[in-house]
């Protein structure tokens, strides 16, 4: 007899003597309770020969009394029936949980290939990151976690931080999750300067009041989406005196219209941001403002008025340069001021032209918002009608470069209060040029940038493919949540977290008897369709040279704090629905 069939027989033999001594015990109950006191065969059949074959033999009652066979066969019918409906039923539920999300991170969290509770406690613990406080955060006598790090989730019951060294690529597809269960965390415990972008408000609402409690917030929002009035206005021209600050700023604002990204339009940006930069220069040295800025570039024949006032007040050269683009008879004219006039176009709306125009003299200042744990929330977006986002862009480069400069002017060539960037949406509101070169070395001089993808070929189209690698590759801390489907990025993402041994038993019948083989094999610590699979509640960290992290993310709804964060965001909510009333009324009188 082979192996299954003495599996089968076992199991067979196991069932019929629980079933012999289940009617047994049924046979005792019922007859005790019709004839009082009794006894009954000790064997397991002796309930089998009552119930099937109506032997009372087997059972001694006293005088008078005989054994209740029909009641007995009602019962065992009776309990048969329950047996088998709770056996159907734990058969079905069983099976459903088999299916369920919950046994498919029950499954995951207990194989091997991920990191265990000692590695994450030596490398991405609370007590790892305040091992390194005093290096970090040397303006701080009294260190807490937060001052140093990100907090990502727990794993293994065990919180999990990163550096504020790190820097972050958080990747999850719309709707799974990112601003509740990462990002409006973030926000709030972020205890430096902080700049954070978004196309919409969410984050915002939830994290507004918070903020406020820490230091000034300040809100840019030209297209007023976020129906937060704050008053902060920032003009492009201010600074722009230095022809090293024009060009770098219309460098930023060319490519934060998107002109730029293709290969086959890298020229035309180059050529528009060097006149947009002259335009810039032009209106700075004379005291223009953005109308003219706008007027100028809007029309080459307009922008003659620039060339007077570079010949007579700007940098040398430069005004005889911008004069022999305007003179240019061929298309190459048309083809530059292709991007100069998108540049500006924004500026002829009002809303936008005066939000950028400001008043009593009062110009936002990178300095003083660094040296405090300031934020400053960028909100707009970099298509459609009145897009802003390569203005955004440049006030984002104007803010990282202070902080360049300012960490190199700092002992250790480091920020004492850390910028922190979470970048939310930011490749829907302007292709930032300088994002490459902060993710690989914004975390050395205190510069801590988050930048959250819906997709890394997101980051493919708003950069180059090269740029875009640089961004993923840099990060030395790469967050991934469920739901994504480019096959080729998963595949990626399988091959990053490396592979496991998993052994695999085969038998093999012959007529001399049967062999079991053990084989051991390499297979990915999660396959491409797990990796897509994840719910919401979980998330992978892939944190610089370690193992695999899984993550268990809790929404902001958990926080200790969660009461004092629904109160201002509700409070916040109130005024946004009261502005952006008034703005709707105003429109349809």
């Amino acid at each position: 007899m082979n192996s299954v069939s003495q599996k089968i027989l076992l199991t067979v033999l196991g069932i019929a003597v629980a079933a012999g001594l289940l009617l047994a015990t049924l046979t005792r109950v019922v007859t005790t309770w019709t004839c009082g006191s009794v006894t009954v065969g000790g064997d397991f059949i002796t309930g089998l020969r009552v119930v099937v074959f109506g032997d009372t033999s087997v059972v001694t009652v006293p005088d008078g009394c005989t054994v209740p066979v029909p009641g007995i066969r009602v019962a065992a019918g009776v309990l048969v029936l329950l047996l088998t409906v709770a056996a159907g039923w734990g058969l079905a539920l069983w099976w459903r949980w088999r299916q369920s999300d919950a046994y498919f991170v029950h499954e995951i969290k207990n194989r091997s290939g991920f990191a265990k509770r000692h590695e994450i406690l030596k490398h991405a613990s609370a007590r790892a990151m305040l091992a390194r406080a005093r290096t970090l955060r040397p303006d701080l006598s009294h260190h807490t976690v937060t001052d140093v790090a990100w907090p990502l989730g727990k794993s293994l019951r065990q919180d999990v931080y990163v550096s504020v060294e790190d820097s972050i690529v958080l990747e999850g597809p719309p709707r799974s999750g990112k601003g509740y269960r990462l990002l409006i965390g973030a926000i709030i415990d972020w205890s430096g300067p902080l700049i954070t972008t978004s196309t919409r408000s969410d984050n915002l609402t939830a994290t507004l009041t918070a903020r406020r409690a820490r230091g000034q917030v300040a809100v840019f929002d030209p297209q007023h989406l976020a129906g937060i009035d704050t008053s902060l206005s920032v003009s492009p021209i201010v600074g722009c005196e230095d022809p090293l600050t024009a060009d770098q700023r219309a460098q930023a604002i060319v490519k934060g219209t998107g002109l730029g990204t293709s290969s086959t339009n890298q020229e035309w940006a180059e050529a528009a941001s060097g006149v947009l930069a002259k335009l810039l220069h032009a209106c700075a040295v004379s005291g223009g403002d953005v109308a003219t800025l706008h007027r100028w570039g809007s029309n080459p024949v307009m922008a003659h008025g620039a060339v007077d006032v570079l010949r007579s007040d700007g940098t040398p050269g430069w005004g005889d340069e911008l004069a022999s683009i305007l003179d240019d008879t061929s298309n190459l004219l048309s083809s530059t001021w292709f991007g100069v006039k998108g540049a500006v176009r924004p500026l002829g709306i009002p809303s936008i032209r005066e939000a950028m125009t400001p008043t009593g003299g009062h110009q936002f200042d990178p300095d003083e918002f660094l040296a405090s744990q300031n934020t400053l929330y960028l909100i707009g977006t970099g298509s459609g009608a009145g897009s802003v986002g390569g203005y955004l862009g440049a006030l984002l480069d104007d803010i990282v470069e202070t902080a360049r400069r300012k960490a190199l002017a700092s002992p250790g060539s480091r920020l004492a209060n850390p910028l922190g960037l979470v970048l939310d949406e930011i490749a829907n509101m302007f292709t930032w040029p300088a994002l490459p070169r902060i993710m690989a070395d914004g975390g050395g001089i205190g510069i801590s940038p988050l930048v959250v993808l819906q997709a890394l070929s997101q980051a493919e189209t708003a950069w180059s493919k090269a740029e875009a690698d640089t961004i993923w590759s840099a990060a030395t801390a790469k967050v991934v949540l469920g739901g994504a489907s480019d096959v080729t990025h998963l595949r990626d993402l399988e091959a990053l977290l490396g592979t496991r041994t998993v052994r695999r038993s085969s038998t093999t019948y012959t007529d001399n008897g049967d062999s079991v083989g053990v084989q051991k094999e390499r297979v990915p610590v999660m396959t491409l369709d797990e990796l897509r699979r994840m719910p919401q509640e979980l998330g992978l960290l892939a944190y610089k040279n370690r193992r695999g992290i899984l993550l268990d993310l809790a929404g902001w709804t958990e926080r200790a704090d969660a009461s004092d964060i629904r109160a201002g965001r509700a409070h916040t909510e109130a005024t946004q629905l009261a502005t952006f009333r008034s703005q709707y009324e105003s429109k349809t009188r």
